[in-house]
């Protein structure tokens, strides 16, 4: 009797926890919600509306679905408190759907689209055009796409379009964020009266993320900051990238931890090299480089350089290093230990990057300079902290690849310990079509605009003087180039910049695993060389492979089939001691069995794993 009792009980309790599973299940099942574009701000009025009293998501699984082809006013910003994921449906010949401002009542639009305030959350967004262009062609005024307010959120953007926004496409605020940002378009992010205005990617002063990766995007005909580290970051990737025609700083990264800038197309960057009253006296973050401005941009904690001692020496002259961000004092975080930002444990790659600046660049600055007359007083170095007035003539300084500066920098990294590679650069004209070419006019007009105090006005590059709304589509400019030599001179044997120019390869590089996520596992120092088992396995289509490397050094992981053929390259570079998990997604291979090759040093170890569809 007991046991039969016993066994009631047991069914029971297997009963219900089984329909409390199925329950957990209907809720955690995700939906998707269709979102019609009308009446005019219905889009921010139905996501705005999936919120609980206390701001949770109603519907933390939901995927709202964009109809491509149309265009979404949005009258006030979307505010995200939690996980959200936005993709487009419809046909792929067809415009992206397009999140434009709404022209209210009193005449009046919103200055960005998204907040993203949900601590912890995951937002993904997939094949939206964002365009910060109102319906009467006016240009929103110091305007943002996208708000990243919370700490800890992982943010993914694939496909997506960003256009014409005068502050920043990005903008970063919380602590601690993951961004994934690939196959993007950043174009015609710019301001009419203030040449800092406009970009593709802006953190706020020493804000500190977890990863920030940048992949196979194209910026075009931005202004500035398009790529942004200026806290605590212990891995900033940006490879595979095309940015042609940019006006001033390009980066941020003068205290990046962990920097791999690789395989990257930069075409008349930094177009605006300045003038002495900004390079020597003032240019915006860019001290202590007296003699000019550069793309690369990279310092070290220092106070007895030449560079230092020019305005002072001493504390007047100290330059930081990423030193700041560690502990509580000043701008340190307490996360942030001295041991993640010693010399030794920096990492500074850049290789195999393009940079060109076309003939007719240095013309225009050649006429400039010999006919210019107009001169500012400019405080100038004396190797005194009261510094000096000097009248110089407002020549405009050449933009260069990397400043004497930056070399001093890297020398100093590699002198402490910490890894540093720059081969394979290049300094070769990519061979852009004659419209792409075309455009360089408008670009140094606005830059001689900006060193006679003239500018009033943006340029914008749009199909035949098109107006900027609706968008033209498809996109009108063509950023293929016909180098042979670039189109395979990348660290992975493909073409320098954005992949997705050269179709071809776009596909050959995702079937060979792309850019796999390598993560590093925190507080784990292992003794000794490991390849685990990869789990699961067998898989389908994704699964994980841990890793430890008890040395830094140069670490290959690749994946072959069974014939012995490279099918993947989840890593190849230098990696610090430590323990990492790789992701292979093979949604694009045929079942089988497949191998793992881990190579460091002298270390070679091999394991099989199933891939079963």
């Amino acid at each position: 009797m007991k046991r039969l009792i016993w066994s009631i009980t047991l069914m029971v309790a297997i009963f219900f926890t089984f329909a409390a599973y199925l329950q957990a299940q209907q809720v955690l099942t995700p939906d998707t919600l269709v979102i019609s574009p009308l009446p005019p701000g219905n889009v921010n009025t139905v996501i705005n509306g999936d919120t609980t009293s206390n701001g949770l998501r109603k519907h933390p699984n939901r995927v709202y679905e964009l109809k491509r082809g149309l265009i979404y006013q949005v009258s006030e910003p979307i505010q995200v408190n939690g996980s959200i994921t936005i993709i487009d449906s419809g046909s792929t010949t067809d415009r992206p759907p397009v999140l434009a401002p709404q022209v209210l009542q009193n005449n009046q639009s919103i200055d960005h689209f998204f907040d993203l305030n949900g601590k912890g959350s995951s937002v993904t967004i997939k094949n939206v055009y964002f365009l910060s262009v109102r319906s009467d062609n006016v240009v929103l005024g110091w305007s943002d796409g996208i708000r990243i307010n919370a700490d800890s959120v992982k943010l993914t953007l694939q496909g997506d379009i960003f256009d014409a926004f005068t502050h920043t496409a990005l903008s970063l605020a919380g602590q601690w964020d993951k961004l994934m940002v690939s196959d993007c378009v950043f174009r015609n992010e710019m301001h009419s009266s203030s040449y800092f205005g406009g970009g593709g990617y802006l953190s706020n002063g020493s804000t500190d993320m977890d990863t920030t990766i940048f992949v196979n995007n194209t910026f075009f005909c931005n202004n500035s900051y398009d790529f942004s580290i200026r806290g605590y970051c212990p891995r900033s990737v940006f490879a595979h990238n095309t940015l042609v025609y940019g006006t001033v700083n390009p980066f941020l990264t003068y205290l990046d931890q962990n920097l791999h800038m690789d395989n990257n197309l930069f075409y008349t960057m930094h177009a605006y090299g300045g003038i002495p009253e900004h390079v020597i006296q003032s240019w915006f973050e860019n001290y202590p480089d007296t003699s000019t401005s550069s793309i690369v941009q990279v310092m070290v904690t220092d106070t007895t350089s030449w560079w230092t001692q020019l305005w002072g020496g001493g504390s007047n002259g100290a330059v930081p290093g990423p030193e700041v961000y560690a502990g509580t004092g000043g701008s340190g975080n307490a996360q942030v230990t001295a041991a993640e930002v010693a010399g030794s444990a920096r990492v500074f790659d850049l290789r195999n990057n393009d940079y060109f600046w076309p003939q007719k660049f240095y013309d225009v600055y050649t006429a400039y300079n010999d006919t210019v007359k107009t001169t500012d007083s400019v405080d100038v170095p004396n190797y005194t902290t009261a510094g000096t007035k000097a009248v110089m003539v407002r020549k405009l300084y050449l933009p260069h690849w990397m400043s004497s500066y930056d070399r001093y920098a890297i020398a100093k990294i590699d002198s402490n310990g910490g890894h540093v590679d720059t081969t394979g650069n290049l300094n070769v004209d990519p061979g852009f079509n004659a419209d792409i070419q075309g455009q360089l006019d408008k670009l140094m007009a606005y830059v001689i605009k900006i060193a006679t105090n003239t500018l009033d006005s943006a340029w914008y590059y749009t199909s035949n003087n098109a107006a900027l709304y609706p968008p033209v589509w498809p996109l009108h400019e063509d950023l293929s180039y016909t180098n042979t030599t670039l189109q395979h001179a990348a660290t992975d044997g493909y073409a320098i910049g954005d992949l997705n120019w050269f179709p071809t390869q776009k596909a050959a590089w995702l079937a060979g695993g792309g850019l796999n996520g390598v993560q590093q596992i925190p507080n784990e120092m292992p003794s000794n060389f490991q390849l685990s088992q990869n789990y699961p396995n067998p898989f389908n289509p994704s699964t994980e492979i841990n890793y430890s490397i008890p040395k830094s050094g140069l670490v290959t992981l690749k994946v072959y089939n069974i014939l012995g053929q490279e099918v993947a390259t989840l890593y190849n570079g230098f990696q610090r001691a430590g323990a990492y998990t790789a992701t292979f997604d093979a949604s694009k291979l045929a079942s089988g069995i497949y191998l793992y090759r881990l190579e460091s040093g002298n270390f070679v170890q091999t394991k099989k794993m199933i891939l079963m569809k």
